[in-house]
């Protein structure tokens, strides 16, 4: 078997913890696959047993789930094994995600989804077993995460390569097609992957840049990195190139490998393209794997580029109008952060300072190659942080601490009176800036869980940093009220004149992808309802919103938008119905009950279940 060989070399004596991961690893994604489905009403369900089985509607039968609790969002704590009962009434168990695919999706037309599922699978149980390695190296030098982060030189790297289990909500969570064990291994951010990355010298004819301040990705790369700027001359001149015609697309080491030489080779050998293999750029990946930050360093710019390896559902790579619309984004950003301090003091962005893609010449291919020779440099968010400032992906809260056993955010909780008092503060760092963006300016960012960077000072959350422009809806009608000429191109798909497809954008994010996983992590270790929780994040809505209706401009808008978070049903993206229905871009959304709602009625299963 390649894994166990894999091991041999990389994690001597660790095979048989790797074989103990493998089931616990297909367990829970058995789980996730089972919480999705339910979720996103992917198939008919139906509660039994005074609401403790969840009935799925399968191929030939039903498949019985035993559930000990169903929570506000509708997760479901799975208590036993799962049952296929056919029409017959004979039962079968269901232990393995395979089985579980096989009855609810039949046949080969679902078989990309299937290979997908066992290839996280198989990641997941890596993951495991490398953090268990990891876990034991360091478990004593600390008491908890956030002080050992303190000691590092990057606590953000730090906190990025202990996301073990990847995306929360998605069965895929660890898919990485495309890539072997071996390559996992050596990049992936939870095997501590340090890639080189390999700067690509592209001639002025194949690329197109967008600037956020007119810089460009050579003269911000030739500066933080000194022996790259020797290099570039040298091979300049040992090629007989004039220096000033060429640029830098920093590239991958494994799309350099795997992409670039394949599909690349005509610009290769006609110069247009070339490699410069002298200097490399020490990075350490970034729970995106693709987004790289410099390694040990605080100050450089991260670097996001592009892989063609498809993780969850997406293939990531760096489109094109990405690379375009990053540093226009930035710039509209930073312009509305330097008039507006009260929203600077509670909210900034990781500012995309330039975007860079290829060229092709013809129009064959021209998207894929676009989109995977293509890179972005952002600002770094520990630039200029405080000494007793930590900066960590709101992702991380929800991982194991290698120091105590506990989730990083019970261990930040801990230091508070109670969870709910937690919660009050960290809804207060996460909610203000992003609804004042949405309801002042009409600017909706996905604020989940992989795009927040949260800073702690002194165990406590200060401020939150939002990243990657993935997924933003803009609302031209509210933000041209602060500008003359209006910022944002009408043809772009960033656009909608739907107040409501910003609240839908918010919604998924903060509170599907965010608060509410953070929230029902809590309330499933601790003793404090998810109720009491959800009533502090209400409180902050409230005191955000009273605030903004002071202002007379957006007055009305912020009465609109408050009524509508407080009263509507919560929307949240159905990623499983998007991946089986191939609608990568199109969002699809469920609706699911409202957490501030205050229930009439208690229906027989959640009465069972509460």
């Amino acid at each position: 078997m390649e894994v166990m060989k894999l091991l041999q070399r990389k994690l001597p004596g660790y095979e048989i913890t790797f074989l103990e991961k493998l089931k616990e690893a297909d367990t829970l994604t058995l789980h996730q696959l089972i919480q999705a489905v339910f979720r996103e009403r992917v198939v008919p369900h139906e509660w039994k047993n005074h609401g403790n089985t969840l009935v799925l509607s399968v191929n030939d039968g039903e498949l019985h789930v035993p559930v000990s609790n169903l929570y506000i969002f509708q997760h479901i704590d799975i208590d036993g094994d799962l049952q296929f009962v056919n029409r017959e009434g004979n039962q079968a168990l269901v232990d393995k995600s395979e089985t579980c695919l096989e009855l609810l999706f039949p046949g080969n037309d679902r078989s990309d989804f299937y290979r997908e599922i066992l290839n996280s699978v198989t990641n997941l149980a890596l993951a495991f077993t490398v953090a268990e390695h990891r876990r034991k190296q360091i478990e004593n030098l600390a008491e908890d995460a956030l002080s050992y982060a303190a000691s590092q030189k990057s606590p953000l790297t730090f906190f990025e390569q202990w996301v073990i289990q990847g995306h929360t909500i998605h069965p895929c969570s660890r898919t990485r097609m495309g890539l072997t064990p071996e390559d996992v291994t050596r990049y992936a951010p939870e095997w501590e992957g340090k890639p080189n990355v390999l700067p690509l010298l592209v001639h002025k004819d194949r690329y197109h840049m967008t600037s956020k301040n007119g810089e460009s990705t050579k003269s911000i790369l030739l500066e933080e990195y000194p022996p790259l700027k020797k290099a570039f001359q040298n091979v300049c001149e040992t090629h007989d190139l004039v220096a000033d015609d060429y640029e830098i697309i920093p590239i991958h080491p494994w799309q350099w490998e795997h992409t670039i030489t394949t599909y690349y080779k005509e610009d290769i050998e006609g110069k247009l393209l070339l490699l410069l293999n002298e200097v490399t750029l020490p990075t350490s990946a970034l729970i995106s794997f693709r987004s790289l930050a410099p390694l040990n360093d605080r100050a450089k710019h991260h670097i996001k580029t592009a892989v063609n390896v498809q993780m969850t559902s997406a293939v990531r790579t760096v489109s094109a109008a990405s690379t375009k619309n990053g540093p226009t984004l930035s710039r509209l950003l930073q312009t509305i952060f330097d008039r507006d301090e009260g929203l600077s003091r509670s909210l900034s962005v990781m500012g995309e300072d330039v975007g860079i893609h290829y060229k092709p010449a013809r129009e064959e291919d021209r998207d894929f190659l676009q989109k995977n020779a293509a890179a972005i440099l952002r600002e770094n968010p520990e630039k200029g942080m405080g000494r007793d400032e930590v900066a960590l992906p709101a992702a991380s809260l929800l991982a194991p601490s290698p120091f105590s056993g506990k989730l990083i955010v019970e261990e930040a909780a801990g230091a508070y009176s109670s969870p709910d008092a937690f919660i009050y503060d960290y809804a207060k760092t996460v909610l203000p800036g992003v609804l004042q963006l949405i309801t002042k300016y009409g600017i909706s960012m996905e604020a989940h869980l992989q795009n927040c960077v949260v800073i702690f000072e002194k165990g406590t959350p200060k401020k939150a940093v939002l990243r990657d422009y993935g997924g933003i809806r803009i609302m031209n009608e509210r933000l041209e009220q602060y500008f003359d000429q209006q910022p944002i191109d009408p043809s772009t798909n960033l656009l909608t004149k739907d107040r409501s497809e910003l609240l839908d954008v918010f919604s998924h994010a903060l509170f599907h992808n965010h608060l509410g996983e953070i929230i029902v992590a809590l309330a499933r270790r601790t003793s404090v309802k998810e109720e009491k929780m959800w009533r502090k994040v209400e409180q902050v809505i409230h005191e955000t919103y009273e605030q903004m209706k002071e202002d007379e401009q957006i007055h009305a808008e912020a009465l609109l938008d408050k009524e509508e978070i407080l009263t509507k049903p919560t929307k949240m993206k159905a990623l499983v119905k998007m991946r089986l229905s191939d609608q990568y871009t199109d969002n699809l959304y469920v609706e699911i009950p409202h957490p501030f709602a205050r229930r009439k009625e208690v229906t027989q299963s959640d009465s069972a279940l509460n």
